[in-house]
């Protein structure tokens, strides 16, 4: 009787969805993509990793044929994670007890995934191999010669692991809360900085104060606890160490 239920209930909204209008139509479509990704942690980081891929691409200059190749590549990635998502959910909907032919839907739907993912690899590698090793060569050059894009480089990279172990974890949002803390990274981050360009005692332990103040901002408003404040701390101050040794080579 519950499953003759879900079906009326099914009909009901075909019927519906045949009424509305087109521009209707966008905005569900639209919206089904938004609550993926809002509810997927899997879809979220194909979300980040496209966004790099798409950058990567207008930076090194790829061709025509090799965009092509990188679209078509990551829109199967989307497409396949919407489709394991709407089965998924199907599954769930259909029936709450395990049953074999509910597990094999599920794992057949990940697997195309994993297909998926496995193809847009292949594809990334043959696409930016060679191009992401002579560009490498080129931003050593620039990062050795400029303090400050060493400076922009590192926050940057900070800014990204801190939203990928958010995105990961599902604590907090991108720019409040959660594990772990990007203000106290970027905070032990810039007295690092400091610190290794000068020897004046006096300018460490002023930046010294306002790191640990920036760090108590985040405990005493609630915001972070203090493990996350100190697990940000750690991974700004190795973050930045660790560029500053690879520049000086």
């Amino acid at each position: 009787m519950d499953i003759l239920e879900r079906c009326d209930t099914m009909g009901d909204s075909r019927n519906k969805w045949k009424n509305i209008g087109v521009t209707e139509k966008f905005n569900v479509a639209f919206e089904g993509i938004f609550e993926t990704i809002r509810t997927e942690r899997h879809m979220k980081f194909h979300c980040f990793c496209t966004i790099i891929i798409f950058i990567l691409s207008l930076f090194l200059d790829i061709g025509k044929n090799e965009a092509l190749a990188v679209i078509i590549s990551v829109s199967l990635i989307w497409i396949a994670e919407l489709f394991n998502t709407a089965i998924e959910s199907c599954v769930d909907m259909v029936t709450e007890k395990y049953h074999p032919l509910a597990k094999r839907a599920k794992d057949i739907a990940a697997g195309a995934v994993l297909v998926t993912a496995i193809n847009a690899l292949f594809v990334g590698y043959i696409v930016f191999e060679k191009r992401i090793a002579i560009n490498m060569r080129d931003m050593f050059y620039v990062l050795k010669s400029s303090f400050q894009h060493t400076v922009l480089s590192i926050f940057v990279l900070i800014i990204v692991i801190v939203i990928c172990i958010k995105a990961i974890s599902g604590k907090g949002t991108a720019l409040r809360g959660g594990f772990p803390s990007g203000h106290s990274a970027l905070a032990t981050s810039i007295l690092t900085l400091v610190t290794s360009q000068t020897d004046n005692p006096k300018i460490f332990f002023l930046t010294l104060v306002l790191t640990i103040l920036v760090i108590h901002s985040r405990i005493e408003g609630k915001i972070h606890t203090f493990f996350e404040t100190m697990v940000g701390a750690f991974l700004g101050w190795a973050v930045t160490y660790l560029i500053l040794v690879i520049v000086n080579l």
